[in-house]
C-alpha cells in the first residue's frame, strides 16, 4: 500500500507540478528587479527604493540588476526570457511598453507579451529655455519660434527619447521649424544650454529646479493636470491654452510573459502599499518631483492601451527611427 501511495504521489506531482507549490507564500526566495539603465539615474533610484521597501515588507531580499542599453531592450529581453514565476521583474519606461515598437523595425522582445504589474510613478516634463530667451510663456515661445524658422535649436536626451518626441510634437502641431540636437542624456543638454548652444528642451523637474531657482533657466510650462509641487509657479500647458501638449515619463513594473495572475496581483498590491507609504513618498516621490501612481494590473494595462496610439502619433510626426 505504501508503495502504491508513493507512485500515485509521484504521478500527481508530475501531472500537476504547479499545485505542489500552491500553498507556498510569495516570495519564497529573493526577487530580482531588472533596471534597463545604469546605476544612479532616476529609474535606478526608484528601482532601489522600491526594492528596499518590498524587501522590508516581504522579509525577503530584493536585488536590483542594472542591464542598460539599446533603449531599454537589453533589460526587457532579459525579463521576457525569464521564468514566469514573478521572481524576475522589469522596471521600465514608455520606451519599453509604448515607443520601441514604433521606433524599430524588429524588437528582441514582444512588448505586448510582458505582463503589466503596476505603473509605479511618473514625471510630468517641463519646457525650459535659457534665462535670456525672449519668451516668458508657451504662447510667446511658439510665436517667437514661428518667426525664426530654423533658427531655434532644441536639445533632447536622445533620438526617440520622450524629450525628443515631446518637442517634435510641439513643432509639428504648431508649425514650427526647429533643429533637433540629440544628446546622450539630459545632463549634456543642460550644460550646452548654459553655454548658449541650446535654445529649448523638455526635462524632468527634479533635474531642472536648481537651475530655475538660480535664475539660469526659465520654465515656461509643465505637462500634466496640475502644477508640480517642486515648481508651483510654473503653469501647466492646459492652463497656458495648450491642453493637447502632453509630455510625461512613466515608470512601470512588468513580469515575464505567462506569469500567473495571482502572483502578479500579489506583487501589485505590495507595490501599491509601497507607493502609498509616507516615508517612501517623501523620499522617492516628492523629493524627486515625481507623481505617485501605484496602479493595479488592470489599470496599468488600460493606461498602456491609451498611451500606445499617442506615442505612435508622436513618433510618426517626429520621423524618428532607431534601426
Amino acid at each position: 500500500m505504501k508503495r502504491v501511495f508513493l507512485v500515485l504521489a509521484s504521478l500527481w506531482l508530475t501531472v500537476f507540478p504547479h499545485l505542489s507549490h500552491a500553498a507556498d507564500p510569495f516570495p519564497a526566495k529573493p526577487v530580482r528587479i531588472v533596471v534597463p539603465y545604469p546605476a544612479g539615474g532616476p529609474v535606478d533610484i526608484i528601482g532601489r527604493g522600491l526594492g528596499a521597501k518590498l524587501s522590508e515588507d516581504w522579509k525577503m531580499g530584493v536585488v536590483v540588476d542594472n542591464r542598460p542599453g539599446a533603449n531599454e531592450m537589453i533589460g526587457a529581453s532579459e525579463v521576457a526570457r525569464a521564468p514566469a514565476d514573478g521572481y524576475t521583474l522589469l522596471l521600465a519606461t514608455d520606451s519599453t511598453f509604448s515607443q520601441n515598437q514604433y521606433l524599430y523595425e524588429k524588437l528582441s522582445y514582444d512588448p505586448n507579451a510582458l505582463v503589466p504589474v503596476s505603473r509605479v510613478v511618473f514625471a510630468n516634463l517641463v519646457l525650459f529655455v535659457p534665462r535670456d530667451f525672449p519668451a516668458t510663456n508657451v504662447r510667446e515661445f511658439i510665436a517667437y519660434a514661428r518667426s525664426k524658422p530654423n533658427k531655434i535649436n532644441y536639445g533632447s536626451a536622445g533620438m526617440g527619447n520622450i524629450t525628443h518626441l515631446s518637442m517634435a510634437y510641439v513643432a509639428k502641431t504648431q508649425s514650427l521649424q526647429m533643429t533637433h540636437v540629440p544628446y546622450k542624456g539630459l545632463a549634456p543638454v543642460i550644460q550646452d544650454m548654459l553655454s548658449g548652444q541650446v535654445d529649448a528642451a523638455f526635462g524632468v523637474p527634479s533635474a531642472l529646479e536648481p537651475y530655475i531657482r538660480a535664475g539660469k533657466f526659465k520654465a515656461l510650462a509643465i505637462s500634466g493636470t496640475k502644477r508640480a509641487k517642486l515648481l508651483p509657479s510654473v503653469p501647466t500647458f492646459a492652463e497656458s491654452g495648450y491642453p493637447d501638449i502632453e509630455s510625461s515619463l512613466n515608470m512601470g513594473l512588468f513580469a515575464p510573459p505567462g506569469t500567473p495572475p495571482d502572483v502578479v496581483n500579489a506583487i501589485s498590491a505590495k507595490v501599491r502599499d509601497a507607493v502609498n507609504d509616507p516615508a517612501f513618498r517623501t523620499k522617492f516621490v516628492d523629493e524627486l518631483a515625481l507623481e505617485a501612481a501605484g496602479d493595479s494590473p488592470a489599470e496599468f494595462a488600460g493606461f498602456i492601451a491609451k498611451d500606445k496610439p499617442l506615442q505612435k502619433k508622436r513618433i510618426e510626426l517626429s520621423g524618428a527611427r532607431l534601426d
